[in-house]
């Protein structure tokens, strides 16, 4: 027993010793700022006046302006929309109008995109007033 714990405590005083000079190799860390450009979508949900659900996207690359705007009104389908109103500053704010006639409804949609292409876009508002034809 003895002869064990004496050769115990001297292979330890050996690991020790020997790895006691050990330094491990110094890293140095470079990092690269690097943006990752991206499509990204925009979606935002909301119902109609007449309790139909709805749906407003947007799409747009990192950095660039937003493209691919569609609102969607469940039974009813996509609205056209046209742009009626842009305005510029430090975040833009474009307000775009669509109109649709549907089955037993008329449909007005008012959609406001706000953003810049540094900040990236949002859908802020989204609306449509169901009119009974």
């Amino acid at each position: 027993m003895k002869k064990s714990i004496s050769l115990l405590v001297a292979t330890l005083t050996f690991a020790v010793c020997l790895f006691s000079s050990f330094t491990p190799a110094k890293i140095t860390a470079v990092l690269k700022k690097t943006a990752l450009k991206g499509v990204v979508t925009v979606t935002k949900n909301f119902t109609t006046s007449n309790g139909l659900p709805a749906t407003a996207t947007l799409t747009y690359t990192t950095g660039q302006v937003y493209s691919g705007i569609t609102v969607t009104i469940q039974g009813e389908g996509n609205v056209p929309l046209t742009s009626v109103s842009h305005s510029t500053g430090t975040i833009y704010a474009d307000r775009f109008e669509g109109y649709k006639a549907g089955s037993y409804y008329e449909y007005f949609v008012d959609l406001l995109v706000t953003g810049n292409p540094s900040i990236g876009w949002q859908i802020a508002e989204a609306s449509a007033e169901a009119v009974v034809i």
